[in-house]
């Protein structure tokens, strides 16, 4: 009698240890954290996105764990399914399908004063909820602005504003840079790199709207702006 309760014990253990080993289902990009140097009345987004790298649809919940924002300024956040008026506690992504991405982006305006946001959300796979990932968004406004951060953001520019056919980035960055079209509700539409100091896109396929192009250097946010299409 004392066997086969070794045994049912043994296997109750190789079951929890299995279930504790379940692997991550989604990778970060660019990474767990961003953080940017901005200027007042800047509409910024920062946004992190959410790959799903698995063989099955997963569902991803968020739930914000701090926010520390100074005294008048705006901050919203958004994901695949929804845009709020706020930085809600909680929500709930649109399916992911594999290779899919998922986002959480927020949008944050400083206005009459300086100062550092940070902003916490934990995110995780509705079917593993003991392997969470905390998200950290960080703005930075500073009475003084001249810092490598925004002479590197007033060298790039993202034009004709409006446009119907194509944009242009125009940087300095020799080695190149990564760029993005989003949806003003933080929706992907392109993605890319180049190792050109200059790139071209076209738009003649997306239709007419408000759209927020941002430029990267290194996985690390640049510039962002809106732009608006116009056919």
């Amino acid at each position: 009698m004392q066997f086969y309760k070794y045994i049912v014990i043994s296997l109750v253990a190789i079951f929890a240890a299995s279930d504790i080993s379940v692997a991550q289902s989604y990778s970060l990009n660019p990474d767990d954290s961003i953080s940017i140097l901005s200027q007042l009345e800047d509409v910024e987004t920062l946004s992190i996105q959410q790959i799903n790298i698995s063989t099955d649809t997963i569902i991803l919940k968020w739930q914000k764990i701090s926010e520390s924002v100074p005294l008048l300024w705006d901050a919203y956040v958004c994901d695949n399914s929804n845009c709020y008026t706020s930085l809600i506690d909680s929500g709930t992504m649109n399916p992911l399908l594999p290779t899919d991405y998922g986002f959480l982006l927020l949008h944050i305006t400083a206005h009459i004063n300086a100062g550092t946001a940070i902003i916490k959300y934990a995110i995780w796979n509705s079917n593993n909820s003991a392997m969470k990932d905390t998200l950290t968004f960080i703005m930075t406004v500073n009475s003084t602005v001249s810092t490598q951060e925004i002479d590197n953001k007033n060298l790039t520019s993202i034009f004709p504003n409006p446009t119907s056919n194509d944009i242009k980035l125009k940087t300095n960055f020799t080695e190149g840079f990564q760029y993005s079209i989003l949806e003003i509700n933080g929706k992907e539409l392109i993605k890319g790199n180049t190792l050109n100091k200059d790139q071209e896109i076209s738009v003649q396929e997306i239709k007419n709207g408000s759209y927020i192009i941002s430029i990267y250097n290194s996985g690390k946010l640049i510039n962002s702006e809106k732009v608006i299409i116009k056919h």
